[in-house]
């Protein structure tokens, strides 16, 4: 199997990987059969949803005290709905690793169903505070911080691979380029 070229979406790239390591095995194991009688969003016996937390996009640079677009990528590789109304939160970090600990700079309720092996992206814009240092630094997202899903897998709720932007003071250069 070879990966997809550059035609293909960051979400298909990631798609690509989760397959290639076995991680949307989930999506049809534990299936018991069908759910006549059932509420599909309800848990059944083996199903259980599983949130990842996906691909970010936002610009490599902006500028402090003005407006950031982010995509905020998700997914649920388990085998059951999960409902809207969980919450994301997007945080700014120094470092790659991403926790309760950095720099919250937006959260919010996932407005709609995420059905088995399904994925969506929200489109936030967040006004950045003058306050925030300038310098580099790392986006990335923590899902269903209050723990309202019940999944088979808690550990990768959290953005493994956060992507670098630059926070440039208003009207500047970014830090050590002068």
């Amino acid at each position: 199997m070879t990966p997809p070229g550059p035609g293909y979406s960051q979400f298909s790239r990631w798609t690509w990987g989760l397959l290639l390591t076995g991680s949307l095995g989930s999506c049809v194991a534990g299936s018991e059969g069908p759910t006549v009688g059932r509420n599909p969003t309800e848990p059944g016996p083996g199903l259980e949803a599983d949130l990842f937390a996906g691909p970010i996009e936002v610009p490599d640079q902006v500028r402090l005290d003005s407006i950031l677009e982010m995509t905020i990528g998700v997914r649920n590789g388990g085998t059951r709905v999960v409902n809207p109304g969980w919450v994301i939160r997007v945080m700014l970090s120094q470092d790659r690793t991403i926790d309760s600990a950095d720099i919250q700079i937006d959260h919010f309720s996932a407005p709609r169903e995420l059905l088995p092996g399904g994925e969506d992206s929200y489109l936030r814009h967040k006004k950045l505070r003058a306050s925030t240092p300038a310098g580099s630094y790392y986006v990335g997202s923590i899902l269903d911080v209050t723990g309202a899903v019940s999944e088979s897998s808690e550990g990768n709720n959290t953005l493994q691979f956060p992507v670098p932007i630059i926070l440039t003071a208003q009207g500047g250069a970014p830090p050590g380029t002068n």
